[in-house]
């Protein structure tokens, strides 16, 4: 019988970055997961804050489309998606600016694979 573990673990972002233009994460491979996955976006510092943290899936990593969206206005907050089924094969995190600035903490996705 196959155990499922917590192993897919990976960061989008590989350090502290301030958004105040359009921005879009590093693509990550999310065909190896078991069905459901989770991405998790922290952030603060936040200035005059009015934006759309968009999970957005493709399966030739060129298109990209959006699967959920939260538009924020806090200086400080964590968005946190938790998607089931995706047949998708990448996964990224892209941010539009309608204004101010964040300084992004973290953007981490997690899944469980069997083994």
């Amino acid at each position: 019988m196959a155990v499922l573990d917590i192993i897919l673990l990976e960061d989008l972002i590989d350090s502290t970055t301030t958004v105040n233009t359009d921005f879009s994460s590093k693509v990550v491979d999310i065909s190896y997961r078991e069905d459901e996955f989770s991405v998790q976006l922290d952030y603060d510092n936040g200035s005059t804050v009015d934006m759309d943290l968009i999970l957005e899936v493709s399966n030739d990593n060129i298109t990209f489309l959006p699967v959920e969206s939260h538009n924020v206005v806090d200086a400080t907050g964590t968005s946190f998606w938790d998607v089931a089924g995706s047949g998708a094969v990448f996964m990224r995190v892209s941010i539009t600016v309608n204004s101010g600035s964040i300084d992004l903490q973290s953007i981490s996705y997690r899944a469980k694979r069997r083994h």
